[in-house]
This record gives structure tokens, sequence and C-alpha cells, in this order.
């Protein structure tokens, strides 16, 4: 099942939810899909009148692609030679409109053309209903247009959510809306799903391939895909930087023991005073190292996850985050000295392509009241477009604020 288009992905699990309308009421279909083996697999699709009943199935930990097909949509199809651009096409099905406040999207096959038009606002409030439930999707597409990347592996008649596609005598493909809710499974080169699901299949499907339908969505989902990686960024950094902590204490603490043990067995024997003597160093060393550990660990658990969840929230979608430090290594680890670390110091790098924006986040880190002092150690010009740049944060000694 797809074994052939599904060697180049990189996440194995994968969520669509469409939100189509029928006779006056919003249904919610999510589908999940996900990659065994190299085949790609249907996983769970679920359908409700109550946007709530589908939050529960929804992993936030994972990509959503929110496919938007309700009566505020309005969907046309074309005939006739077909335009050079995108825009053209839209202008031609939808004379005198103006497309700063409207997206649209487009299906460019030789069977059927036709535009998904809808106004900006309504993108915006069905992505504002899933965020106050607490989930931010990594992309969006609009009305019937979102079926062009499944439509090569598909013949009429194809039944959707609330449409259908036949076949005329001329061979020649007509698209019918408004139909009514209907249980059907259809099979996509042997992948069973529920018909009302198509359209989401076919918004991940394109996605998996990399196909990018004509449309101006591409601003909107190219802020949705910055943020889905800052936030699996913060979700994952603190838990790295532990673990990458605690390892160097190990290695730390194994290589001093390796070193004592050569240096012991060269001496000879030791009398037992020099024994216990030399015991008891080793005990305070190791308890020593312990407490530090502990106190790492504890303060970053009680104080930089908040700092962290402070940082996110205010992170504009023009800045992606590429690494985070935590009391970042003062020099390189070596095997016959301590490792020493940049007590109470956060140590930020990414890139931006908005100058007052970053700008902007700078001052408003600065102005927190855990942020002792700020400083800008890196700023460079990476293209017209992109800069690097690297933060370094003071805070306040652990437990104190300003």
């Amino acid at each position: 099942m797809f074994s052939n288009i599904t060697q180049h992905i990189s996440t194995t699990e994968y969520q669509g939810l469409e939100i189509f309308e029928v006779a006056g009421t919003f249904h919610y279909a999510l589908l999940k899909l996900q990659r065994k083996q190299g085949e790609l697999e249907l996983s769970g699709a679920w359908s409700s009148t109550a946007l709530e009943d589908i939050a529960t199935h929804i992993d936030a930990k994972k990509p959503l692609f929110l496919q938007i097909n309700t009566g505020r949509v309005l969907n046309k199809q074309l005939d006739g030679d077909r335009p050079a651009l995108a825009e053209q096409w839209v202008k031609k099905a939808f004379p005198n409109l103006d497309l700063q406040q409207f997206n649209y999207q487009v299906i460019d096959n030789p069977k059927i053309k036709l535009v998904s038009i809808t106004k900006r606002s309504v993108v915006k409030e069905h992505l504002a209903e899933l965020k106050k439930l607490g989930f931010v999707p990594a992309g969006v597409s609009i009305g019937v247009a979102g079926l062009s990347p499944s439509l090569g592996f598909m013949q009429p008649p194809i039944r959707g959510s609330n449409f259908s596609i036949r076949e005329e005598e001329d061979l020649r493909w007509t698209l019918s809306l408004g139909e009514p809710l209907v249980s059907e499974q259809i099979d996509v080169r042997g992948l069973q799903m529920p018909s009302r699901h198509l359209l989401s299949f076919s918004q991940l499907l394109g996605h998996i391939q990399g196909m990018e339908a004509p449309s101006n969505l591409k601003e909107v989902n190219g802020e949705l895909h910055n943020g889905f990686k800052n936030r699996r960024f913060f979700q994952k950094g603190l838990q790295w930087g532990l673990g990458f902590l605690l390892a160097l204490l190990l290695v730390n603490f194994l290589v001093f023991s390796h070193y004592r043990s050569k240096t012991i067995a060269g001496d000879g024997p030791i009398d037992p005073d020099q024994q216990t003597e030399l015991l008891e160093r080793i005990r305070e060393r190791v308890s020593g190292k312990e407490k530090k550990l502990q106190a790492l660990l504890g303060s970053s658990n009680t104080h930089t996850t908040p700092y962290l969840d402070k940082i996110g929230a205010g992170l504009p979608e023009s800045i992606l985050l590429d690494a985070l430090a935590y009391q970042p290594l003062t020099r390189p680890v070596q095997p016959d000295k301590p490792i020493s670390t940049d007590a109470d110091v956060l140590v930020i790098s990414g890139q931006t392509n908005d100058k007052e924006a970053f700008a902007a986040w700078t001052e408003q880190l600065e102005s927190m009241d855990w942020v002792k002092d700020l400083e800008i150690e890196r700023y460079e010009y990476l293209s017209k477009t992109v800069d690097n740049f690297s933060l370094k944060i003071y805070c306040d000694a652990i437990g104190q604020t300003k």
C-alpha cells in the first residue's frame, strides 16, 4: 500500500482533520496514517459533530493537518483553456475578488480543474478554535481543491465527505457539491478508508510526497510549520540537556575512578590508614558530585521549565531556534579536570528573517523578572533574508527574582 511513495518519509505518524458541513451541521473527521515496513497504513479514523469528542483522539506531539471544507468555502469548476497563473484561475472563476481578503487553492488536473476560496478570517477562526483545545496544526488546506494529490490514484465515481466526482460521456469529470452524509468505504490503491476522510488523506499524501498545490496559503503554512518545529524543540530541549549533563558527569566519574585505580595499582601496597584516608576522599568527591547533580536537576525542574515556557510563549513566528543550553560548559571536558559550568546562564541560538521582530523579542526577554541581564553574543547576516544569532541570558540566582 503506497510503498513506492513513502521512501522519503521522516515522520512515521500523521494526522488529518477535515471540518465539513452537511445540511447546515458541522462535522469533524480525523484520520491517522502511519508507516510500517515502508508502507503507508491506516491507524485510526473517527468522525463526530462535536470537536471536543474528536480532540480526545488527537496527539498534540504529532503533526496535524487541517482541511476546511464548510459552507463558507466556495468551490467552482473551470472549463476551457487553463490560465498561466493560479491568480488568473481565481479571477476567471470569481471576477473582481480582492485577494488580500481571501485564501485560494487550485486543482490542476487533466480531467478536472477547479478553484476553492474562503475568507482569510474563516481560516483564522478555525485555527483559533483548535488552539483553545491545545492544538496548533502544522498545515492547512481549503475546499475540494485539497483533493489534488490523490486524483492520480483514483477513477470516478469518487465519493468524499460532502461532494462527489463523476465522469461524463465526453470523459470529462464533473464535481457535485452538497452531497448527503453517507458511510461508504473507498479503496485508494489498496488502502481502505471511509469516504468522509478522503480529503484528509489527500492532504497528508501531498505533504508526504512534497506536492504543493497552487495557492496563496504558503505564508500561513510556513508560520504553522515553523511554530510546530519550535514547540517540539522546547519540549525536547530540556530533556536532552539534562541527559547530556548527566552523561558528562558519569563519564567524568568513570575516568576519575579508572585513573585512581591505576595509580593505586602502580604505587604498590598501602597501609590501612592510607586506605581509609583514600576511601574517605573518594566518598567526599562522589558525594560532592551527587549534590551538584541534584542541585542542577532540581533547579532545572523547578525554575528552568517555566523560564523556557515563558520564552516559548512569546517567540515570534519569524524566529526559528536551533539550540538551547542551560548552564553551558565554560571549557571542554578533560579527563583530569572537573566539569565546570556557567551557573544561572541560558544560551539560545537560531535564525530570524525579521530584524524588528528580533529586536522586540530581545526587549521582551530582557524585561522578564527572572532575567538579570541579556547579551547578544553573535548576530551574523547569513543571506539577504536570514540572519544567525546567539543570545546569552543571565538569570537571577535560583529561587530569586528581581
